[in-house]
């Protein structure tokens, strides 16, 4: 391992070594102001102020880069006392072939767009954007690490569009109050303009950045002129009234049901405003019923499945609260990312604590949020700080038993805290950021002790450095620790967590203590990254110890890990008659834990090509050697990880298209004769400018020869320390669909369906255990004088491993199953006014498990729509004062 380590950095050294320069000059872009004058917001540049003179000279990105836009389009910049107007006349030889598609609000759809771009901090790192195609649809979102965007934000802001016979022309009204920026008598702020024109699947720019250089914000022009803006002082309130209505599988004797079925709720947001520069955003008794469910899951492995954040306050500015993401254009994880310390959806998650058996019980399907509020902004122009701070109330659970009611706590009063800040250096060359986070709950030496910790926090540094004058090369870095304490109990919970498994009986670095109280650890990585050209390199070193913990308001990935990776590439960004693009990337990475163990040692190839009709494919395959793997036994000996291949491929055709489709697949091999293949494809219908249709079915053949089933103590099991590891082989299928389906009445009445059916079924053969740790060799029952029995009454599985030997035979439950699931969320949305909404919304659930391990489609479909389904209709209207 350390041979690998110092090859590794030697290689890198001399490529350290190399750079390439960029230059340009910034444009300047002057800001008109309005004296004394209505700008009538109707699309129609009628109003004096846009006589003066506009900026224009709009260069191509694609499809011809570096040429003149093909149209010429003329920007007008202007402000009041409250608000930062844009014009733009976007001239068109051909104004019957503008598109002017309607989509819902931030619904990003292929059409004639205008945008525009603004650093009101003029810090070359971050900023806000605004968009506004020829139908009206409006979308926004933040820029940040210089050349990325997040559209979660959303501002309050108009515009209006117009078509005639010269092309199409637009007006937006942004208020001050929507922008973060510092306050003084004269400003200068960075600004960006631009323009896509569907039918040449061009996109061009006021300021463009070749797509063989790095940066975007650090480019944009100077907006000149803004002399002594004084916006009021930012108060908004957004109360909000719901009304659930609740018709859901239950049983007809349950006393619970119907005082649960209809309800009622009432709660608020709030955004302040600290200066021009900070915001406070806080929540009260937030509800989010009209948010997407989230998709059905089979899940195998000793891992969580991860749910992105779709909660409109914690998603809004999420990307402030990343970690070790920053500095570097590309990031790469092979086996190992930067740690995700903050994870949302922790905050108001399903209650953790479990009941007595009872004859009925009302138990909550989350923890509800008594309040949450959340500070983001600037100090000063180079000083980003961010905090979250939530309650989660102390949550019971009611039983009903013989007609007595009771009470039991399943989720402690809990308070959740996040601190983030970051400081930029010079004109972003370097940055130094901290991130602290704490968990704190009030357990009152409740049966919640053994599940919870009493408290859990983070602390980590991060930062990047260019290493160059002329930025090619960035080097990004983050180290961060971590403590847990509580009960005994709970700490033995967290040494057995599947990355962690202190349990394991071979284990010889990190072992298990049951008398240990909290749980410490360390992470640190490294990573060197070049940013632009077309040759390409991308390196990490990183290591977690074995007892780094941050599940608790994190994500936990790894823990006990040493890895690298080094990526080399080539891009080509220039046609060449048959390609408009393409790329190469070549990857080796290895991971280790800290007794040396080969965790993993793969090889990774992957390409990427756009042809000049606009049809694109890809093409990737690994090779991973073989390797030791910790986690199969869940919590016992390693056990070889075979030797492995993968490829997958995709294809996808022009998006401009009325019918887009794009199709995938992939197939896998091992050298235990395991096998995974996947087929998928995707089809978006535009039938009209107001509608859009798609459906994206997979299926998925799984025939894993090596998968778990379960641990049995035996005394008799010399050669694996006392217990059995029992495994099976499975063969699997999965059939599942994503529908979605979008009508666009104006851009401001939008209606959205969501549904996922899913098929999933196992079926479990030819059981065996492990025969000895640290090989792939195994004991099959029913052979070599073992015995597997199987009685179908009770679905039980008798074995015993030795025949009539003194090993006790043992018992295994038919681990088959079937299961078939039918999920879905309708959502009408109107925007009443800017910022008030009004959703009516339904959301709907249905599953079936006959006939486990035995597939069969039709059969399977009808069993799933004769069962009953859970149905939730929810109306929510939210009214935005701005005092």
């Amino acid at each position: 391992m350390k041979r690998f380590i110092l090859v590794f950095f030697t290689l890198l050294l001399p490529m350290v070594l190399l750079a390439s320069g960029k230059t340009g000059s910034q444009k300047v872009v002057p800001a008109y102001k309005i004296n004394n004058l209505n700008i009538s917001l109707d699309g129609k540049l009628t109003e004096p102020i846009w006589k003066n003179s506009p900026v224009s000279g709009f260069i191509q990105r694609d499809p011809e880069e570096g040429a003149p836009s093909t149209e010429k389009t003329e920007v007008w910049v202007a402000y009041d006392e409250g608000n930062l107007y844009v014009a733009a006349h976007l001239h068109d030889s051909k104004p019957e072939l503008i598109d002017a598609s309607l989509a819902r609000r931030d619904g990003y759809t292929n059409s004639d767009w205008f945008g525009i771009y603004v650093d009101a901090f003029n810090d070359k790192r971050t900023g806000n954007y605004f968009g506004v195609n020829a139908g009206g649809t409006m979308v926004d979102g933040v820029l940040f690490n210089d050349s990325w965007d997040d559209e979660t934000w959303d501002g309050i802001w108009e515009a209006k569009t117009y078509i005639d016979e010269t092309g199409w022309s637009v007006e937006l009204k942004i208020p001050f109050s929507q922008l973060r920026f510092n306050e003084v008598e004269k400003m200068t702020w960075g600004i960006n303009f631009t323009r896509e024109i569907k039918r040449n699947n061009e996109k061009s720019f006021f300021v463009m950045v070749p797509k063989s250089e790095s940066g975007f914000v650090s480019r944009f022009a100077s907006l000149e002129g803004l002399i002594g803006v004084k916006p009021k002082q930012r108060f908004e309130v957004l109360p909000y009234l719901v009304q659930k209505s609740q018709f859901l599988v239950h049983d007809q004797n349950d006393p619970f049901y119907k005082s649960n079925q209809f309800k009622t709720s009432l709660g608020a947001d709030v955004k302040i405003g600290i200066g021009s520069n900070l915001n406070i955003d806080a929540t009260i008794n937030p509800d989010f019923g009209q948010v997407e469910v989230d998709p059905a899951v089979i899940n195998l492995s000793a891992f969580e499945s991860y749910f992105e954040e779709k909660r409109p306050f914690f998603i809004e500015g999420a990307n402030m609260f990343y970690f070790g993401i920053g500095g570097v254009n590309n990031n790469w994880g092979f086996n190992f990312g930067w740690p995700e310390l903050f994870y949302s959806r922790r905050i108001g998650r399903s209650p953790t604590g479990s009941t007595s058996s009872s004859d009925f019980i009302n138990s909550p399907g989350e923890t509800r949020i008594l309040g949450a509020a959340k500070l983001t902004g600037k100090l000063d122009d180079h000083t980003t700080v961010g905090a979250v701070s939530a309650i989660t109330e102390r949550t019971f659970a009611t039983l009903y038993n013989n007609g007595f009611q009771s009470k039991e706590e399943i989720e402690p009063l809990t308070h959740y805290g996040v601190f983030r800040a970051k400081r930029e250096f010079g004109e972003g060359d370097q940055s130094l950021g901290l991130m602290f986070t704490t968990v704190n709950r009030n357990l009152n030496d409740t049966p919640l002790q053994f599940n919870l910790p009493q408290n859990a926090f983070t602390f980590g540094l991060d930062g990047y450095t260019f290493l160059d004058e002329k930025k090619e090369y960035a080097l990004a870095a983050a180290f961060a620790g971590s403590y847990t304490n509580g009960s005994k109990e709970y700490i033995r919970l967290l040494q057995k967590r599947p990355y962690r498994y202190f349990q394991r009986p071979d284990a010889t670095f990190a072992t298990f203590d049951p008398e240990i109280t909290s749980l410490a650890g360390l992470y640190g990585r490294i990573m060197l990254n070049k940013q632009s050209g077309n040759f390409y390199l991308n390196a990490a070193l990183g290591a977690v110890t074995p007892g780094f913990e941050n599940n608790d308001l994190g994500f936990q990935f790894n823990a006990d890990k040493i890895n690298a990776h080094l990526v080399l590439g080539y891009r080509w960004f220039e046609p060449d008659g048959i390609f408009r693009r393409k790329q190469f990337y070549l990857t080796h990475a290895r991971s280790y834990d800290f007794e040396g163990n080969l965790l993993n040692s793969m090889i990774w190839l992957n390409s990427n090509f756009t042809l000049m009709n606009y049809w694109g494919f890809g093409i990737r395959g690994s090779y991973n050697f073989e390797s030791l793997n910790k986690s199969a036994t869940r919590g016992g000996p390693l056990l070889i990880q075979p030797s492995s291949f993968q490829t997958n491929m995709n294809i996808s055709s022009d998006s401009r298209e009325k019918i887009i489709f794009e199709a995938f697949g992939g197939f896998a091999k091992d050298a235990a004769d395991g096998m995974y293949k996947n087929l998928g494809f995707d089809i978006q219908w535009k039938p009209n400018s107001q509608l859009s249709f798609s459906i994206g079915p997979q299926l998925e053949l799984n025939d894993n020869t090596r998968m778990w089933v379960g641990n049995f103590t035996d005394s008799k099991a010399v050669n694996t320390y006392g217990t059995r590891y029992v495994f099976s082989d499975i063969h699997q299928k999965t059939l599942s669909a994503n529908i979605r389906l979008n009508w666009t009445f104006t851009p401001t009445l939008t209606f959205q369906l969501f549904m996922q059916p899913l098929l999933a079924v196992g079926g479990y053969n030819n059981f065996k255990e492990l025969a000895r740790s640290r090989t792939n060799d195994f004991n099959q029952y029913g052979m070599n004088g073992s015995t597997i029995s199987y009685n179908p009454n009770d679905g039980i599985y008798n074995v015993d491993p030795d025949g009539f030997g003194p090993a006790p035979m043992f018992q295994i439950g038919n681990p088959d199953f079937n299961y078939k699931s039918l999920r879905g969320t309708a959502v009408l949305r109107w925007e009443v006014m800017p910022g008030s909404i009004l959703y009516f919304v339904w959301s709907h659930d249905q599953s079936n498990f006959d006939d486990p391990g035995n597939f069969s489609l039709g059969r399977d479909w009808r069993n799933l729509l004769k069962s009953d389904g859970n149905n939730v209709f929810v109306i929510k209207f939210s009214y935005w004062f701005d005092i």
